[in-house]
């Protein structure tokens, strides 16, 4: 019995998650137009550098990565502040782990925190190399959700919970992590692949 009911519970959970965050695509077409303009601009940018003899290579790796960056950013900012109605909710709760809770609804929302950063996590470093060092990559996904909290408490258009900055950065951890092993492959196989040229 305990093991059919964490099944079920475990099955609703992902259930949930699943359908909140397909939910978010809605979302998308904020950002998609802000990422839009930054192409505009970037490519005009290299234009204009290549009128006037400026060395400017466009790096296609780099503009793809700040592209998905704004679209993300975008994104969640427009989730978070502007999917809400002002002086809705009022609040300070600074106890960790609280929103865990004991349904599958606020598991599927602690753990969606979580999910909602991993991007973050992992598109910072690859548009910046500024940001690749694990502390300051970590460093901005931790403002951010103080950033984002705070803002929500101030309009009444969220609670303050030290839960979702716990969980916020984590998934920043997550995506730097992924990033990190995404990268360190990726780099292995090109030196590889170069050394089998050179041979």
């Amino acid at each position: 019995m305990m093991i059919t009911g964490f099944l079920e519970g475990f099955a609703k959970t992902v259930g949930r998650v699943i359908s909140d965050v397909g939910g978010t695509v809605s979302y998308l077409n904020v950002g998609i137009v802000v990422a839009i303009i930054y192409v505009a601009l970037y490519v005009s940018y290299v234009f204009v550098c290549l009128i006037i003899g400026r060395d400017r290579r466009y790096r296609k790796g780099h503009a793809t990565s700040v592209f998905l960056l704004l679209i993300y950013v975008t994104t969640l900012l427009y989730l978070v502040f502007m999917s809400r109605e002002v002086d809705q909710y009022e609040g300070v709760n600074l106890i960790l782990f609280s929103t865990w809770g004991r349904t599958y609804v606020t598991r599927a929302l602690f753990i969606e925190n979580i999910i909602m950063f991993i991007p973050m996590g992992m598109l910072l470093p690859s548009a910046f190399k500024k940001v690749r060092a694990f502390s300051r990559c970590i460093l901005i996904c931790f403002l951010l959700s103080f950033f984002i909290e705070t803002t929500q408490f101030v309009f009444g258009i969220g609670i303050f919970e030290l839960d979702d900055i716990l969980t916020n950065t984590t998934g920043g951890i997550v995506g730097w992590l992924l990033w990190r092993s995404f990268y360190g492959f990726a780099h292995f196989f090109s030196k590889d692949t170069e050394n089998m040229r050179l041979k």
